[in-house]
């Protein structure tokens, strides 16, 4: 893969995450080649075709092997990049680079279901490789309402935080604010080949719909879980 990562030095590192803390986001511009690209559309294409055209996801370094997904979490370089970030916008003690990784494929009728659910990442840093976006009609553009909350300490406060936003009225409530203006998110039209940081577990995010008829295909990297190590997690078996 193009590993231009080895390239960006402590100064574009801390310009990425002075962007993640004033706008909400940062980018790692022409990240990732065409033929690392190509060969991640091939294989969403095929997938979304066997599905008849339907949504799907694909979780987990075996469900992705082959894409860019292996590519960027087998790369020392790229690793290198997300603990630095870590290092220097959260903690100067970053734990080891090991990612969970989703393949998210929006398309057809039940693509548009997945559209407007906001949500906290349970990982502090979200990577996000767009890999197809629409380029005509609803295009399923990245929502942010960046750095809305600190990294929680306790799980069991980030699980009430989880349980009040999962509530129906809440997410009616967002989806509406937005829907009619009256909520002003960070709108992020994304294009293939860079690749989009931003705190995911302090940032409340979602994506709009795309066309039914389209396919709309994102790699998201999660690194650094805050409580990969919560007794009470563990018990309850959730995120």
């Amino acid at each position: 893969m193009n590993d231009m990562f080895q390239g960006l030095s402590i100064a574009d590192i801390d310009a990425v995450v002075r962007s993640i803390e004033t706008l909400g986001y940062g980018v790692i511009k022409n990240g990732l080649s065409e033929a690392v690209l190509a060969k991640t559309r091939r294989f969403v294409e095929d997938r979304v075709r066997a599905n008849h055209g339907e949504y799907l996801h694909f979780t987990g370094a075996k469900a992705v092997a082959g894409t860019l997904l292996q590519d960027l979490s087998e790369s020392k370089n790229f690793q290198n990049v997300c603990r630095l970030i870590y290092e220097r916008g959260v903690s100067p003690s970053p734990p080891p680079p090991r990612f969970h990784l989703v393949l998210r494929c929006l398309a057809g009728e039940t693509g548009q279901k997945h559209a407007y659910y906001f949500h906290f990442d349970s990982y502090v840093l979200t990577a996000l490789a767009p890999i197809i976006i629409p380029t005509e009609g609803q295009s399923g553009d990245l929502i942010l309402f960046p750095n809305l909350r600190r990294i929680r300490r306790h799980y069991l406060t980030n699980l009430v935080d989880k349980i009040c936003l999962d509530n129906p009225l809440t997410q009616w409530a967002l989806r509406t604010g937005v829907k009619m203006g009256w909520l002003k998110p960070v709108r992020l039209k994304m294009e293939p080949g860079n690749i989009y940081l931003f705190w995911g577990c302090r940032t409340l995010h979602t994506n709009e719909p795309c066309d039914p008829d389209k396919i709309r295909s994102t790699a998201l990297m999660h690194y650094a879980d805050p409580h990969a190590h919560s007794w009470l997690r563990q018990k309850l078996g959730r995120a």
